[in-house]
């Protein structure tokens, strides 16, 4: 065991989006003897830093982050090792289309801001706590063009049942474009098809000289399955949707009950 790659939230953190002690433990004393921690999520370089200090990830340069959902790799010291192209204008529009006609409500985040499409009326302004400059909108002509040149992703957010009904659908119409996954049962990301969490791991592989076969994945989002695929173990959470389990190669406890860090301590006893 060479790599560790963690998904973040679900996965990594509890539901009130902390490390528990115990997996912390765990984690640190493998950072020390040499294994790389990768943090890999659909959040940012700057919200992956705050828990890679809590791991103290920035004392060891084998260790990085997995950002955006594979969209881009960066090393401890947060300097970007990797970019794939991200969203277009054009791509905002297909799906400010889908939304619209779908009743999602739809978030896009740019750089320094996210708008917010009330499509769907699910209250996301109340019931999601975002912590950045926010605008609600009802026209995508509303947003200032200077800014599509940083988009980050897109999110649709509705209903379970909404979800569960529409979402394999798009998925299938719209595969050659997008990749579009459920990240939580009612929130589903959107990124560029050629983009996702499977294919940095294999770049950050390769730039490290790791071998896929020595790397452990955990995850629990639909966006996580390539990433369970490709590594050498793939490990989903209790508590991830069973198309996550069903490619796994093993399941370890929730993210309440320190899956990841009792996982990793049995196999250091093996």
């Amino acid at each position: 065991m060479k790599m560790i790659v963690m998904d973040m939230d679900g996965t990594l953190l509890t539901q009130n989006q902390q490390i528990l002690p115990y997996t912390k433990e765990v984690l640190m004393n493998l950072q020390k003897q040499g294994v790389s921690l990768v943090l890999a999520s659909g959040r940012d370089i700057s919200s992956l830093e705050y828990y890679g200090k809590q791991l103290a990830m920035d004392q060891y340069p084998q260790s990085g982050y997995i950002v955006l959902n594979g969209l881009e790799i960066y090393n401890s010291k947060k300097e970007c090792l990797h970019r794939e192209q991200r969203l277009t204008k054009d791509d905002l529009m297909i799906l400010n289309k889908i939304a619209q006609t779908s009743f999602f409500d739809m978030i896009i985040f740019f750089e320094t801001c996210l708008y917010i499409f009330d499509y769907g009326h699910t209250g996301i302004m109340e019931d999601h706590f975002i912590d950045r400059e926010r605008h609600m909108v009802h026209d995508i002509h509303e947003i200032p063009e200077h800014l599509f040149s940083t988009i980050k992703k897109v999110a649709f957010v509705q209903s379970e049942t909404m979800m569960s009904e529409k979402i394999p659908i798009l998925q299938k119409q719209m595969s050659s474009r997008f990749s579009i996954c459920r990240v939580e049962k009612d929130w589903v990301e959107i990124n560029p098809v050629h983009a996702s969490k499977g294919q940095a791991l294999l770049k950050l592989a390769q730039i490290k000289n790791i071998s896929l076969d020595n790397v452990v994945a955990f995850g629990n989002g639909e966006n996580d399955i390539d990433m369970l695929k490709i590594a050498g173990t793939g490990i989903a959470m209790d508590n991830s949707f069973d198309t996550v389990k069903e490619v796994a190669d093993a399941i370890c406890e929730d993210n309440e009950h320190d899956g990841i860090g009792k996982y990793l301590e049995g196999e250091i006893k093996c």
